[in-house]
């Protein structure tokens, strides 16, 4: 069993294992390669959230076909197999947690649910986006460890849980548009513009930005610009590729996963926006880097 913080690109051709910590919660990324299998019944629960690739998954003799953008939660205990479709191998990102960290109620309906495989890009549910952000959230505070990265895990994680359950019902009825938080005062510019340094993942458009805290798109973009001395998408980029370049130097993450938890939705994009800033495409930038850090370490 290897810890999060081994190598996360490789290919596995079995579910793969990783350290449970004392938190009890974990998140990381899983690369299928071809002619992956797996037969589990785990002790915890999980999230499992489908970046690319097709499989079927089966439980309690039933098979739920699985793709690009589902959510699916396995209960501990539940007995399940993976295979993976020839030729579509798998990438996800998975949440480990123990049961005992959501709420008795929560845990109980998520149970008797059994294995539930939501599919977000569907026109019945279409939450992709949000989910996506959450996870990525969830990746960025664990790899930072600051103050209170574990409670805000445990926060996200029921965040999930209680979002998936709504969404489930969701199926049974007609979908409520979301609520879309907003401000009164211009001057939450300047903590909007904070909040975005440890936010830069989340999907949103200009017009949103400047939604959220009631101004105009001008008037937003004028006031930015005199906060941060910056645009708002230069502002945005520039914390996206910071991040990129911190995974890259000092992980072994996938290219791949880089750009998904930096919050590029785009690979192709993010390889020719990073080479098109830093004269390096990302796998050039972390052979470049780790030769620089041997070199100053002689």
């Amino acid at each position: 069993m290897s810890s999060v913080s081994d190598v996360a690109s490789e290919l596995v051709t079995s579910p793969k294992r990783v350290l449970m910590p004392k938190s009890g919660l974990v998140v990381f990324e899983s690369r299928h390669a071809p002619g992956f299998f797996g037969e589990l019944r785990d002790e915890y629960a999980k999230f499992h959230l489908v970046v690319s690739g097709r499989a079927r998954w089966e439980s309690s003799g039933r098979e739920y076909p699985v793709g690009l953008d589902t959510l699916c939660h396995i209960p501990a205990g539940v007995a399940h197999r993976q295979r993976d479709l020839p030729g579509e191998p798998v990438t996800l990102y998975a949440i480990h947690y123990r049961p005992d960290l959501l709420a008795p109620v929560l845990t109980c309906e998520l149970s008797r649910l059994g294995l539930l495989p939501l599919h977000l890009s569907s026109a019945r549910i279409d939450q992709a986006r949000p989910v996506r952000s959450l996870f990525q959230e969830m990746l960025f505070e664990q790899g930072e460890c600051v103050f209170g990265w574990e409670m805000l895990l445990g926060a996200r994680l029921t965040e999930l849980a209680v979002w998936t359950l709504r969404l489930a019902q969701r199926l049974a009825g007609p979908a409520k548009p979301d609520r879309v938080p907003t401000s009164d005062s211009a001057t939450r510019v300047a903590g909007y513009a904070l909040r975005l340094r440890t936010q830069f993942y989340r999907p949103e458009t200009l017009e949103e930005a400047a939604r959220a805290v009631s101004l105009s798109r001008r008037q937003f973009t004028e006031l930015f610009r005199q906060v941060t001395g910056k645009t708002w998408r230069r502002y945005v980029q520039d914390l996206r590729l910071g991040h990129a370049r911190k995974l890259l130097s000092e992980t072994e993450k996938s290219v791949t996963a880089v750009a998904f938890e930096c919050g590029f939705e785009d690979l192709s994009h993010f390889h020719h926006l990073f080479k098109s800033e830093l004269g390096r495409t990302p796998l050039a930038f972390r052979t470049f880097s780790r030769q620089k850090s041997q070199f100053s370490c002689r």
